[in-house]
């Protein structure tokens, strides 16, 4: 591999390992151990973490060198204020001329939409919340428009991160797919803007203050709380 290649690769690795909480917020990132781990050279993983410094992942700090970014409020905060721009970006493209929306996009979110109903019965919830960043991508990759696609599919790691780290548990599942989900879909199957908008940004605050109130109440261990 390239130096370029290598030093990608090295990120998604680390990437991963943060998302899902084995590199938990304030581990020191030490060069050389993630060298060993990884099997690239320092100089790729100087360049990993330098990229994921710029992604929010990684904090670099003088004289201590990297370590992993807390998870805060403001993180969720701007997290969520991106993606509900973003995704209003997408609804307005999608809905304001006839034709935008293919047939094929609108079948993938049906789907999405009734799975949400469907996987909402099961006591594991891992199903509903991979299926819900899915629908919400669905949406996004509807619009063909690549940088919107792009910024939204990055920050879907930050979403899987605060849910691995803050535990959460959504106790009413079904209620939450027929008001934030279905509707949602209904409202761009029948093109009414104004509807899906609301639903969107109502969806993706009703998730931020989920994550807000765990941050706030919840142990520094990041105990499981139901939500």
């Amino acid at each position: 591999m390239t130096i370029m290649e290598s030093a990608e690769f090295a990120a998604e690795q680390i990437r991963k390992a943060i998302i899902a909480g084995a590199l938990k917020p304030g581990d020191r990132l030490v060069e050389q151990q993630l060298t060993d781990m990884i099997n690239v050279s320092r100089h790729p993983v100087r360049e990993a973490l330098r990229l994921l410094a710029r992604e929010g992942f990684v904090e670099l700090r003088r004289n201590r060198g990297a370590v992993v970014s807390a998870l805060d409020a403001a993180s969720v905060v701007e997290v969520y204020d991106i993606r509900m721009a973003l995704g209003k970006i997408a609804l307005t493209y999608l809905l304001s001329e006839e034709g935008r929306l293919q047939p094929d996009d609108l079948k993938r979110i049906e789907k999405l939409a009734n799975n949400a109903v469907k996987f909402a019965d099961l006591k594991d919830q891992t199903d509903t919340v991979s299926n819900d960043l899915e629908f919400q991508q669905a949406i996004i990759d509807a619009t063909g428009l690549q940088r919107t696609i792009r910024y939204f599919s990055e920050l879907t790691g930050d979403v899987r991160r605060f849910n691995n780290l803050l535990g959460i548990v959504y106790t009413d599942r079904r209620g939450d797919a027929e008001k934030y989900v279905v509707s949602l879909y209904e409202a761009i199957r029948d093109r009414n803007l104004p509807l899906a908008e609301s639903v969107w940004d109502a969806k993706f605050r009703k998730a931020m203050e989920r994550y807000l109130s765990l941050i706030t109440n919840s142990p520094s261990d990041g105990a499981s709380k139901q939500a």
